[in-house]
């Protein structure tokens, strides 16, 4: 499936999705990237895990949250694990 089909799905679901917390998008999200991590490669699973990094952080930016994954993404561009 290609990213502007994915963006369509998620722009037509966000108007029937329930109403839920933070927390419960981001345990959703861990559970499904953890069913799919023996799928990928290591690499892959890191790069989805920062892509993660980067909605959890932007989420609790916007509710002045101190979120360490900056730490997280600057070592993941480096090449490194977390």
């Amino acid at each position: 499936m290609k990213a502007a089909k994915i963006i369509e799905m998620w722009g037509r679901a966000s108007c029937q999705v329930p109403l839920t917390s933070d927390d419960d998008i981001v345990q959703m999200f861990a559970n499904e990237i953890a069913k799919l991590s023996y799928k990928l490669t290591e690499e892959e699973l890191y790069r989805l895990i920062a892509v993660g990094a980067l909605v959890y952080q932007r989420g609790f930016r916007e509710f002045d949250g101190n979120v360490m994954a900056d730490l997280l993404i600057r070592t993941l561009r480096e090449g490194g694990r977390a």
